[in-house]
């Protein structure tokens, strides 16, 4: 439960203080604890293996603590991230775990929202434009569960540039598959 106050309360300074830019510091400083081990396009850590899809040779990879992963293109200045919280007790609904991810986002105003399926689980896509440290960004949450696990998966970036690398975050979610 401590791991997900942490992400909670991580994903509230990051929408209401930080712009898509500032965005890896933040996220960098949400928790101090060890996380797991990318090896190719498998993430293993204590509770959790799971398959990344593959991303083209402009994305870097961010190294961080707190989140599982994070991914950066300078050209479109956008983040890819993925994270997964394992263990938790709670039965907490898609749109509530999708909602968890917003707190403190401003002005924000809903474009689209879905059910879709990511490693053969529903999963909740929830666009949005929206304002950080006074920059317009659209972002895309995309949350999924299974019996033991919450991943959630964000794509940001500005929103004239935001259809640029959207398509490769959708055929990233596509080849995401949970091992363990």
């Amino acid at each position: 439960m401590n791991n997900l106050l942490t992400i909670l309360v991580f994903f509230s300074v990051f929408f209401s203080s930080c712009s898509v830019i500032k965005f890896a510091r933040y996220y960098a400083s949400a928790d101090n604890s060890s996380s797991g081990k990318l090896s190719g396009q498998v993430y293993e850590s204590k509770d959790t293996i799971y398959e990344i899809g593959k991303l083209s040779d402009k994305w870097k990879r961010i190294n961080i603590k707190g989140g599982d992963l994070a991914f950066w293109d300078e050209a479109i200045q956008a983040t890819i991230t993925v994270n997964s919280t394992c263990n938790i007790k709670a039965n907490y609904s898609l749109k509530a775990l999708s909602n968890s991810l917003l707190i403190g986002i401003r002005d924000k105003q809903m474009v689209e929202e879905k059910e879709i399926t990511i490693s053969g689980e529903k999963a909740l896509e929830s666009i949005y434009l929206a304002k950080m440290d006074n920059d317009s960004v659209k972002l895309c949450a995309v949350v999924m569960k299974n019996d033991t696990c919450i991943y959630d998966f964000t794509y940001t970036s500005s929103p004239d540039k935001f259809d640029i690398g959207f398509s490769e975050f959708k055929d990233f979610l596509s080849q995401f598959r949970v091992i363990k």
